[in-house]
C-alpha cells in the first residue's frame, strides 16, 4: 500500500515540476476520448522515451568520467605545446604553416567561385 502511495506522490510531483508543463496540454487534449486508444500510447511512449534517456545518461555517465580523465591530458599537452610555440617563434612558425595554408586554399576556392 505504501508503494502506491509513495508512486502516487511521485506522479503529483511530476506534474507540479515545470519541466513537465509542455507535455500537459497533449494530456488535456486526450482527455475526453477513451483511455486505452488514446492516453495509454502517449503515456507508454513517454515512458520508454524517459527511460531510453534515463539508460543513456547512466551509461555514458561512466564514458563521460573516462574521457574527462583522457581529455585533460590531450589538453595538457596542447597547452604544452601551444606554449612552446610562443616561447620559440621558429616552432610557432612551424606549427601554424598548414593552417596557413589551408586557409589561403580555401580563400582561393572561394573567390573562384564566387566569381561565377
Amino acid at each position: 500500500m505504501i508503494l502506491f502511495l509513495l508512486s502516487y506522490l511521485a506522479g503529483v510531483l511530476t506534474i507540479v515540476s515545470p519541466c513537465i508543463l509542455p507535455v500537459l496540454p497533449f494530456v488535456f487534449a486526450r482527455a475526453g476520448r477513451p483511455f486505452l486508444r488514446n492516453g495509454f500510447p502517449l503515456l507508454v511512449g513517454m515512458a520508454v522515451t524517459f527511460a531510453g534517456v534515463a539508460t543513456l545518461a547512466a551509461l555514458g555517465g561512466g564514458w563521460a568520467v573516462r574521457a574527462n580523465a583522457v581529455g585533460r591530458w590531450i589538453a595538457l599537452a596542447v597547452m604544452g605545446v601551444l606554449g612552446l610555440s610562443l616561447l620559440f617563434p621558429a616552432l610557432g612558425d612551424r606549427l601554424t604553416r598548414p593552417f596557413v595554408a589551408a586557409g589561403s586554399w580555401l580563400t582561393d576556392k572561394a573567390e573562384r567561385h564566387g566569381g561565377d
